[in-house]
């Protein structure tokens, strides 16, 4: 098992979709352990939280279109830095590349791609494993999105013909006024949306941004040279909790998706264990904050969690051998 994280931005027309309906958009993504911040200013969430949130939307509307019709109100900027991303591109097949590039890293375990099939193209995704019941309606979602991003790079009035759906038949897609003459079709092991060749080589709609976008400082990821479990956990505990009230185990692993016992064990075999994650994210913020003057030790102390400072004193001996004091004159001349 690999546990693959999800920009929270994207959930944003969901989120919006409840709010306009009167519900409350913060107790539904409570159920499935979602700060609300995130869905506004980009964050990391489990797959597992991301499609078990689509699949409550879902329930809570009582209707199976649902997620279709939330994405029609869906907006470019919803995807970050991938939007900026595409506003560089000059060509719509740069556009659609470059965010289905992007989109294998800000929704893990996806791919996302096109596929040229003579005067058709598809533009397609396709998932690694099995995450959720809510997993169908993520590909609502996501064809939804690709609907969008070809009208926006476009900037035609098009409606799409074809859509087809990963290993199964269904209508749900005729919830969305745009696709309501679309014809589901069988292509395979992928769903996608079918659109004109010749889109590919048109010109972008849009006017390219004054600064490009630095794709490695677009997300936040774990520590360099982590491995792997150790670098995702890192962004979990980074984008959904504070330092002062740190998970135990047992509740990281249910945001994640997995049992406590299969959780240690990805630990165990990476030759580390949790105490050792939260120590090496504790470290890591404790580096950020002693560069601050104005910082004292026991301020740092108490915004780590630490009980006592002498606990943390302790704690970033172990790491470094030094006490923190020794650290901020070495490294910061303080």
């Amino acid at each position: 098992m690999k546990i693959e994280l999800f920009d929270a931005r994207a959930l944003r027309p969901l989120v919006r979709y409840l709010e306009k309906n009167g519900a409350d958009s913060q107790a539904v993504l409570d159920t499935v352990r979602i700060p609300q911040q995130l869905t506004v200013d980009g964050g990391w969430v489990s797959k597992k939280q991301a499609y078990d949130f689509a699949l409550e939307v879902v329930r809570h509307a009582g209707s199976e279109g649902a997620v279709f019709a939330a994405y029609h109100d869906f907006e470019l900027c919803d995807l970050g830095p991938i939007a900026t991303a595409m506003q560089s591109c000059k060509t719509v097949k740069d556009a659609l590349e470059t965010a289905a590039r992007l989109g294998s890293i800000a929704y893990e375990g996806s791919s996302y791609g096109l596929r040229v099939c003579g005067n058709v193209t598809w533009y397609c995704y396709s998932e690694t494993q099995f995450i959720s019941n809510g997993q169908q309606y993520v590909d609502d979602m996501t064809l939804t999105i690709f609907w969008h991003l070809i009208r926006n790079a476009t900037e035609l009035d098009w409606q799409p013909k074809q859509i087809t759906f990963a290993g199964r038949a269904q209508d749900r897609h005729r919830a969305m006024p745009s696709l309501q003459e679309c014809a589901a079709v069988p292509r395979g092991n992928y769903s996608g949306l079918a659109f004109p060749t010749d889109f590919l080589s048109q010109r972008v709609a849009w006017s390219p941004p004054a600064v490009a976008l630095d794709e490695s400082d677009a997300w936040r990821f774990g520590p360099d040279g982590s491995v792997a479990i150790v670098e995702t956990l890192h962004r979990v505990l980074e984008s959904q909790f504070h330092l002062d009230n740190l998970p135990t185990l047992h509740q990281l692993a249910r945001v994640c998706g997995c049992s406590p016992s299969t959780l240690k064990n990805m630990l165990r075999s990476s030759g580390t264990t949790y105490i050792n994650v939260l120590d090496r994210l504790r470290f890591d913020n404790a580096c950020e904050l002693l560069a601050v003057p104005q910082a004292t030790i026991r301020e740092i102390a108490h915004e780590l969690g630490y009980s006592t400072t002498s606990n943390f004193v302790r704690s970033f001996r172990r790491m470094t051998n030094m006490t923190p004091g020794q650290y901020r004159r070495r490294e910061f001349d303080l």
